[in-house]
């Protein structure tokens, strides 16, 4: 079975240098023994990054998983199953997508603080995402407030935990926010997944998520909300950037 070292082994920031096997090449893409890439999903694209053997190098296009990772490369045929390669991921995307993704926790956060509002979707982007907010009241909606609440988190030094929690460890715990749709998807989960990666925004929030984040709030710079958008009944779409990250 291949190991998915993204979900356990190394911070969400700064993925480092590995070198696996190749256990199989499926249409355009290598297959991995274990691989710290991480496939798209969640609303966060996949990673990028190159193989190497030797002299020999190629660039992997955005990652996704199927049953197994699958890193699609231009050229197959330049690697052989049960070779061992070297492999980079592209660091500077990664972050930039981290330092996303860590946000957007800490904005949906504050949308159920201020007025109940839920996360029904989400698109992350290394300089501008979205987030779709589900509200009883919509009317409530105050853009400067929770722009200026969020930033008031991300001038502070809060340390981000993951933790691998049981489905009853999750639904039983008062701090995980809109537990029915999360109750949800764990449904939805096959019968041999027994736990579920949690990313613990310490004080702030806690969520199952597979996505990779920042080790500390202090990393990420403050949030604009550059804009917004009606939705339809109760749901109103914010566009966000991080200031220092596009300028």
């Amino acid at each position: 079975m291949q190991e998915r070292l993204h979900l356990n082994h190394h911070p969400g920031t700064n993925p480092p240098d590995f070198s696996t096997r190749i256990t199989d090449k499926i249409d355009e893409s290598i297959i991995l023994e274990s691989s710290y890439f991480y496939p798209r999903g969640g609303g966060q694209p996949g990673d990028i990054g190159t193989l190497s053997e030797g002299n020999v190098s190629v660039d992997v296009g955005e990652v996704f998983a199927k049953d197994v990772i699958h890193h699609p490369v231009s050229n197959i045929e330049m690697f052989e199953v049960d070779s061992i390669i070297q492999c980079s991921i592209d660091s500077e995307y990664r972050n930039q997508l981290a330092h996303m993704h860590t946000t957007q926790h800490i904005v949906s956060a504050m949308a159920d603080e201020l007025w109940g509002a839920s996360t029904v979707g989400n698109q992350l982007g290394t300089k501008e995402s979205r987030i779709d907010l589900l509200f009883e009241d919509k009317t409530q909606f105050n853009m400067d407030q929770i722009q200026d609440t969020v930033n008031e988190i991300l001038r502070k030094e809060i340390p981000v935990f993951t933790h691998n929690w049981t489905a009853d460890e999750i639904m039983s715990d008062d701090r995980v926010r809109n537990r029915s749709f999360v109750g949800k998807i764990l449904e939805r989960l096959p019968e041999d997944i027994t736990t579920m990666r949690v990313v613990d925004i310490q004080g702030i929030d806690i969520c199952p998520c597979a996505g990779t984040h920042v080790a500390n709030i202090s990393e990420l710079s403050e949030i604009e909300i550059v804009r917004i958008k009606q939705k339809g009944s109760g749901k109103i779409r914010l566009y966000t950037q991080l200031k220092n990250d596009n300028e």
